[in-house]
């Protein structure tokens, strides 16, 4: 009774705060830029953030890892602020400034109380457009990323995830690993990183969402003016990001450092303009999301072939990734993507129960509605999706979800699981 009560807070506590936000939508200046404000003064703070459409897809053999190279020196300084300027005014007022990288794009965000809002906006507008990469700061950061790259390197999940990602996108950029490579962070130069920033970081390749306790007249202002400005460019087109199914069923053997075995099998799945992107949360929620999961159950409970298992879908522009990943005694490794198979093959022909697909929905639901309880998850929601193509999912996604039948999950299957092969890597102990 207590869980219920709790999630009914958090369900109330979540709608209320993410009301104004479902309303909002995306306005654009005439150089292409586009933005979100959302205006509410349920409580004294703000989310600032600007999303950038690039990320390690936009990347070569030569440059692998630029991008995130560049989000760690946008905070470095400019031509009007120092590193420690920026820092001592976002911290001076209470805030917390940060950044990460991802396949697709870039985001940087400051949270703080909302009477520093414009001077907040000030220091992140100026250090996204206008960093001027120290040649001190840069090498120092090489030696960051450096050591990042070695200690990522003595995580076996890591090299699971990489060698996943290659299995599964042989012909797309998502194979490309965002941190870049000790070869290619050693060689890069700052040069490559100015040609990045010169290319990618133009009005319409760029996305600012401002919520919370501010006014949207005053928002629009500190955008036009500095934003407004800024000559229409355009960004370099996309790289081709539809994967085409595999031909044949691959699975990896790497060895490693390591006391267990990890695994990872799955397939490419729908775009994400495809309006099958939310039954596919839900097919990943019904086999790996929890332990009420179907995986779960036969194999960790039934099997007890595994320690633990679970499964995703990945959301990307093109070709989304659908994958299932657990942790096993090595013995039982080699047994794993047969386990998969024929628990997939059954549920594409049997289906599933009514019950496992209310339970997913309600997951689902509850991880969305958790996300929406700050101004830093909702602004987040609208970044991502607006920078990727898609803002129309924050005000459907819900009502799509509701929509998902048992007969959808069955096709999904259909159409991504049986109708061509997996992928797999396996991750076995030295």
């Amino acid at each position: 009774m207590r869980k219920v009560i709790y999630f009914f807070i958090i369900l109330m506590t979540s709608l209320t705060l993410g009301t104004k936000s479902q309303a909002a939508s995306v306005k654009r200046l005439s150089n292409g830029l586009r933005y979100v404000i959302v205006e509410d003064h349920a409580s004294p703070v703000v989310s600032m953030q600007i999303w950038v459409r690039c990320g390690g897809v936009d990347e070569n053999d030569k440059n692998a890892g630029v991008s995130h190279f560049l989000e760690h020196m946008i905070f470095k300084g400019t031509n009007k602020l120092t590193a420690g300027q920026i820092s001592q005014v976002v911290e001076s007022r209470g805030g917390s400034i940060n950044a990460a990288t991802g396949s697709e794009s870039t985001h940087y965000y400051i949270d703080m109380p909302s009477d520093g809002f414009e001077e907040g906006f000030d220091v992140l507008a100026e250090s996204v457009l206008h960093p001027s990469f120290p040649p001190e700061e840069f090498e120092k950061e090489r030696q960051v990323i450096l050591e990042e790259i070695k200690r990522r390197n003595d995580n076996p999940k890591s090299d699971l995830w990489d060698a996943f990602m290659e299995a599964l996108y042989p012909n797309t950029p998502y194979k490309q690993q965002v941190i870049g490579s000790v070869k290619t962070i050693t060689g890069m130069t700052r040069d490559m990183m100015v040609q990045q920033h010169a290319a990618y970081y133009v009005p319409e390749n760029m996305v600012v969402v401002i919520i919370g306790d501010v006014k949207t007249s005053k928002v629009k202002k500190k955008i036009r003016q500095s934003f407004g400005k800024i000559p229409n460019k355009k960004a370099p087109p996309l790289p081709m990001l539809y994967e085409p199914a595999a031909s044949e069923p691959e699975i990896k053997w790497i060895k490693r450092p390591a006391k267990q075995a990890h695994t990872a099998v799955g397939f490419v799945g729908p775009l994400l303009n495809d309006p099958r992107q939310v039954a596919m949360d839900v097919l990943s929620v019904v086999l790996g999301g929890g332990q009420s999961s179907r995986l779960f159950q036969e194999l960790r409970e039934n099997k007890q072939s595994v320690w633990n298992v679970g499964a995703s879908f990945i959301t990307h522009m093109g070709s989304g990734a659908f994958g299932i990943f657990s942790e096993c005694p090595p013995d039982k490794a080699r047994s794993f993507p047969n386990d998969v198979y024929f628990l997939l093959f059954e549920a594409s022909g049997n289906g599933f129960t009514l019950e496992e697909l209310n339970r997913a929905k309600m997951q689902i639901k509850s991880s969305w509605l958790y996300s929406q309880e700050t101004y830093h998850g909702q602004a987040s929601q609208w970044g991502f999706y607006t920078v990727l193509g898609r803002p129309q999912l924050m005000k459907t996604y819900l009502k799509d979800l509701n929509r998902v039948t048992l007969r959808d999950l069955k096709e999904l299957l259909t159409i991504y699981f049986r109708s061509r092969p997996m992928s797999g890597v396996i991750v076995m102990p030295e």
